[in-house]
């Protein structure tokens, strides 16, 4: 049966954890590892509703973590203390996941959602958090095992070229070698040099991923010494981030406000007119007012996120930049069918997507 351990590293190959934030508290953050799985609820946060639709579950998969700051001491007159001692009682694993949702590769990453949610196009990342670095495997497998050793290493994050996954180079050759005694080879007799047909395998995998694709294609492999090379890489995979600006067609920003509005699912949108129109458009899921000023440079016109104080929409307004605030949820609200989706790929694991609205912002109604 699944474990805990099984939800984390389903996920981790299409979020990397490696890619969090360094303030960013997230992964599995109450629960054992080794625990079995069979029934995972997907929600945006934990909160008492959700704990309530969680009954009868071993994991609740979130976007936001639970544990953030650090907590003194367990006084259940503490909310997140409170909140935290429930997912004991009912025995239910926590695994946030957040920022790595938020750095994922393009188009996995929530800000993709988000902009492609909002109509954009040609959308690329609008300030960069960091790049890593990339490795090359290079494997030589027998033609029988070819399939079976490329699966594995495309499972454990490798073979991904910006918007392509699956992606290796193959070449056919003649491999040899003796077997010494002692040996058990796949193919072959002991004390005689044996010549056998092999394909060359190359993939790239980020250096954070490196270890376990060699684990899990060593695990795929027939041969009981199996030949291959692991290159350093000068060469980089794109920026990630969470903000992503892309194009429209010039729209009036109240049309475009009130489509965002539609498509986000946001009730009370919030508008700083700087300008009449939308084109270039910024967008960062949940609290977006530090990339203000990234966005003017950017040369965009309108940025859409959440959480706007007043000096954000003054300072956003002297850069001639137009903001929309959907509210923090409502920039975030494909979060759950993503982690939901990506958990799909588990087998022997029911999941279940939330049906609790976590936005505290409704609407008035005459």
């Amino acid at each position: 049966m699944p474990t805990i351990r099984d939800l984390l590293t389903t996920l981790d190959a299409r979020y990397p954890l490696a890619r969090i934030e360094n303030w960013d508290k997230i992964g599995l953050q109450i629960g054992d590892g080794a625990a079995a799985v069979s029934r995972v609820l997907v929600a945006h946060e934990v909160t008492a509703q959700t704990l309530d639709e969680a009954a009868g579950c071993d994991a609740l998969v979130v976007y936001h973590p639970l544990l953030f700051r650090p907590l003194e001491n367990l006084d259940f007159s503490n909310h997140t203390a409170r909140l935290a001692a429930r997912c004991i009682t009912q025995n239910l694993a926590v695994i946030a996941m957040h920022t790595a949702l938020d750095n994922a590769p393009p188009p996995h990453a929530l800000g993709d959602k988000l902009a492609q949610s909002l109509g954009l196009e040609n959308i690329e990342v609008l300030k960069s958090s960091g790049r890593e670095a990339l490795c090359k495997i290079a494997v030589f497998t027998p033609p029988e095992a070819m399939q079976k050793v490329s699966d594995a290493l495309w499972q454990a994050g490798a073979g991904h070229i910006g918007h392509y996954d699956q992606a290796s180079f193959r070449a056919r050759g003649t491999g040899t070698f003796r077997p010494l005694p002692g040996a058990t080879p796949h193919t072959g007799i002991v004390g005689k040099l044996e010549e056998t047909d092999e394909w060359r395998l190359e993939v790239i995998v980020p250096e954070s991923r490196c270890e376990a694709a060699v684990r899990a294609m060593k695990a795929a492999h027939p041969y009981e010494e199996v030949a291959y090379d692991v290159y350093a890489l000068r060469n980089t995979v794109e920026p990630y981030g969470a903000a992503r600006r892309g194009e429209i067609a010039a729209t009036p920003l109240d049309v475009f406000a009130h489509q965002a509005g539609q498509s986000l699912s946001a009730p009370n949108l919030r508008v700083v007119r700087a300008g009449k129109h939308a084109q270039r458009i910024a967008c960062v899921p949940g609290s977006g007012a530090s990339y203000i000023e990234a966005a003017a440079r950017g040369g965009c016109d309108t940025l859409v996120t959440g959480d706007i104080k007043h000096h954000d929409a003054l300072l956003a307004r002297a850069h001639g930049l137009s903001l929309i605030d959907a509210t923090h949820v409502a920039t975030e609200r494909a979060a759950v069918g993503m982690l939901a989706d990506a958990l799909q790929e588990l087998s022997g694991v029911s999941i279940t997507r939330s049906a609790v609205d976590t936005n505290p912002f409704k609407s008035l109604e005459n």
